[in-house]
């Protein structure tokens, strides 16, 4: 039986023409495209690997297998092996013709596995997560001051007042004002009640080093917290009164063991670690609960082993960073080995690459990524690629190894759940923005049919599914994929400049670009976002009269955000436009009125902000008030004593400040440009390649 997607139709009708191929598929356009098909741009993506035949229905052969991400060590060593590749596929014509409305992506890259029900391991893929020392190494002193207050509302929300003189413990602080720092450690289910807000003080008191591969339980205090209203106990509850950890509910349980409630069984220790991510870590990820996937899609997933250890080991550093005692340190580095070897497990597990499968896999990648982006001074430098970016990688491949869509030949009948959704934006995210700032493919060895169909898996669900705000990243999955699609097309003209595909395309990514709407299922639906005007309108109005104090608001001027920085990107690196071209200005004029209206702390602040925006804003600014917006956001973020990224991506962008504009200059007339795209010059690739050559590593832009 033929597999649907090998034969593809523009004009050809069998039931008219009797010339035509019986098996040929036709795909009508469909309703909601008003006149054009929603895949449209991605079919031309795809024109440059297509044959026509006598009745102009256009076969495209079945590309190669995805290659594997390269798997790489935690110190110098010989690189693995990895598995060896098929032959390389037939020389393609040289004629570009557009390619079939309903040429679906995901249907150039084929899954790793030669049958639907799992596959063997691969050969040759390792954990980049792997170390032969200390995870976490030593700190003499606090990493980070406590603020006097004990109150942190940044990346990681928490009240931890420090201890008094007496050395007493920390009573319990007045509860803060509504909209400060939230608990949602008792909703952690997709349900629409409305989390408690919660004062919450914790103290571990030192103790005298404990025997190696063992830690003093009984030395350790417990969290103490107190709620102005009552906490639902659903989805994965608190820990019991045993655990040292009083809450004030409307009717308290009886005695209950000290496990009850948990997925998984944990020691006192463990549980302050898991408690800390639920309760202060998860927060500080997101505005939008219902999407917020490390607290909603991953945390009930405790109960494998091996994403609690994960989890633990996450977390534990924050907490390592205000307190740095042996035994938490200690703790912290066993749960990551032992992270680390259930993770190398799942590498080689066959249900780990059985279609519709692989949750498991997919979320230790993020897990342990996220550990990596986090602990900036431990970071893979040159010439390895950073840890992160190569988990990343493996999750990708994992997500098209197990992809459920190659079952289906309509993306919107793809069965696909909230779990499935969540690990495609997180992993998809992190290795589509890396591309961003990293040297395009060489013409020799790019491959635009496998390139064209990578993170297909972007694209399941209905055109509504498609431009949701997710919490996972602040926009949509759809301007995700868009944003994959301009480094594709960059890359396809880079290997052949008099492409006549590649300009067709980029008129069609445009359009997407600029008449984009996003919505959220916490703020405006779907039908009334399509009837307002864009978001950016709104914030040209009031740009100079509010900072935003709500979570709806929030929500849709992150999401322009990224939607002018996305144009910003397209015109710069595939265009090629120069920084101070009037249209490049333009855009920029607009992103810094969203940046500056945005609060930098506080409950409506969390990882959600545009970071890769404001860094674009600084990198690209030809004007002092561009720049000074940029700087004023890094400024004040990093002024919030708690680890993230931001600081290291800070100082990168105060060092390219000191050469860019000797090494990318600026012309003096920026609309004397070629109409031919594919002949101006590409500034963008110089600036990536000095970036590069100037930086110890890859930039983290998430």
């Amino acid at each position: 039986m033929k597999r649907p997607g090998t034969a593809k139709r523009i004009k050809c009708d069998p039931e008219r023409d009797s010339n035509c191929d019986a098996d040929v598929i036709y795909c009508p356009v469909s309703p909601e495209s008003e006149g054009e098909h929603p895949e449209a741009p991605l079919c031309l993506l795809k024109a440059d690997t297509v044959t026509v035949n006598s009745c102009d229905t256009i076969w495209a052969p079945p590309s190669p297998d995805h290659q594997l991400p390269k798997a790489i060590a935690s110190r110098p060593q010989p690189q693995p092996q990895l598995q060896s590749q098929p032959p390389p596929p037939p020389p393609q014509p040289r004629r570009l013709l557009p390619a079939a409305p309903d040429a679906l992506p995901g249907r150039a890259v084929e899954s790793q596995d030669s049958e639907e029900e799992g596959g063997e391991a691969v050969e040759g893929l390792v954990s980049p997560y792997t170390v032969d020392e200390d995870r976490l190494i030593v700190s003499a002193s606090p990493r980070y001051p406590r603020p006097n207050n004990g109150q942190v509302n940044g990346y990681v929300k928490f009240n931890w007042p420090s201890l008094g003189p007496s050395r007493r413990p920390s009573e319990l602080l007045p509860l803060p004002s509504e909209g400060d720092v939230e608990d949602i450690t008792a909703n952690i289910t997709r349900s629409d009640s409305r989390p408690s807000v919660s004062t919450l003080a914790m103290t571990w008191r030192a103790i005298p080093p404990a025997p190696a591969g063992t830690v003093s339980l009984s030395s350790i205090e417990g969290f103490r917290a107190s709620a102005s209203s009552p906490i639902s106990m659903t989805g994965l509850p608190v820990s019991s009164q045993a655990a040292s950890l009083a809450w004030t509910t409307s009717e308290p349980p009886g005695m209950l063991p000290p496990q009850f409630g948990f997925q998984a069984k944990m020691d006192r220790t463990d549980r302050r670690l898991f408690e800390f991510y639920i309760k202060n870590w998860c927060p500080g990820r997101s505005v939008l609960r219902d999407t917020n996937l490390w607290l909603k899609d991953l945390a009930p997933m405790h109960g494998n082993e091996g994403i609690l250890y994960a989890i633990q080991s996450l977390s534990g550093i924050y907490i390592y960073d205000y307190m740095p005692l042996e035994d938490i340190r200690q703790r912290i580095n066993q749960r990551y080995d032992m992270a680390n070897q259930y993770y190398s497990t799942l590498l080689h597990a066959p249900e780990s690459r059985e279609v519709g499968k692989g949750q498991e896999v997919i979320t230790m990648t993020a897990l342990l990524s996220m550990l990596d982006i986090v602990l900036t001074e431990r970071r893979l430098k040159k010439p390895y690629n950073p840890r992160w970016l190569e988990g990343f990688r493996q999750g990708e491949y994992f997500l098209q190894a197990t992809d459920p869509g190659a079952r289906y030949w309509k993306n919107n009948n793809v069965q696909y759940n909230e779990l499935r959704i969540s690990q495609s934006i997180i992993v998809g995210r992190a290795v589509i923005l890396a591309q961003l700032m990293m040297a395009l493919p060489s013409p020799q060895t790019f491959n635009p049919g496998a390139e064209a169909g990578r993170f297909s898996w972007l694209l399941y669900g209905t055109e509504k599914d498609m431009y949701e705000i997710h919490g996972g990243c602040g926009f949509s999955k759809k301007l995700l994929h868009l944003m994959s699609q301009v480094t594709y097309c960059a890359g396809r003209l880079q290997q052949e400049p008099e492409s006549t595909i590649v300009p067709i395309t980029a008129k069609f990514l445009l359009r997407e670009l600029s008449e984009m709407r996003q919505w959220s299922r916490e703020g405006k639906d779907w039908e009334l976002a399509r009837k307002y005007p864009p978001t950016i309108d709104w914030v040209r109005d009031r740009a100079d009269e509010i900072i935003i104090d709500s979570n709806q608001i929030m929500t849709e001027v992150t999401a322009e955000a990224w939607r002018i920085a996305a144009i910003i990107y397209y015109q710069c690196r595939l265009l090629r436009l120069p920084r101070n071209h009037p249209e490049v200005l333009a855009n920029l004029d607009d992103l810094a009125l969203c940046i500056r209206i945005m609060p930098t702390s506080g409950s409506h602040f969390t990882a959600q902000a545009p970071l890769l925006p404001v860094f674009f804003l600084g990198l690209l600014a030809t004007e002092t008030v561009h720049k000074n917006v940029s700087m004023d956001w890094f400024e004040q973020v990093v002024q919030t004593p708690v680890r993230s990224s931001v600081p290291s991506l800070y100082d990168a962008l105060l060092r390219i400040w000191g050469w860019i504009d000797k090494e990318v200059q600026i012309p003096r007339d920026p609309t004397a440009l070629s109409k031919d795209i594919g002949k101006r010059y590409p500034w963008w690739e110089h600036l990536v390649a000095k970036v590069l050559e100037a930086e110890e590593e890859i930039l983290c832009l998430t």
